[in-house]
């Protein structure tokens, strides 16, 4: 996208605009599109938030099965480990 010339909402004045999100006046310093960047934070917020009462809910549902994966992978990672060390010490 070229440069534009856009109003600044801050100052009211013409300014230039490089079609980026966080362009600023060059009158008044002032992000041009503070409004979308604001509601891109609101929703990104909101997500994080949804994320979290998801997670939450599924911690509340299950955590029997939670523990259960937990514990195997740790015991999974813990063998895959002692054979490695048990081919170190052979080739060494």
């Amino acid at each position: 996208m070229g440069k534009q010339e856009i109003k600044c909402p801050h100052c009211a004045q013409w300014t230039k605009w490089n079609g980026a999100l966080y362009d600023r006046c060059w009158q008044c310093k002032g992000l041009i599109e503070e409004e979308k960047i604001n509601k891109i934070q609101a929703y990104e917020k909101k997500k994080q938030i949804a994320e979290e009462l998801e997670r939450a809910r599924i911690a509340k549902q299950n955590p029997f099965f939670r523990k259960v994966v937990t514990y195997s992978s740790m015991i999974f990672i813990g063998f895959i480990l002692i054979i490695i060390a048990i081919v170190v010490l052979v080739a060494g």
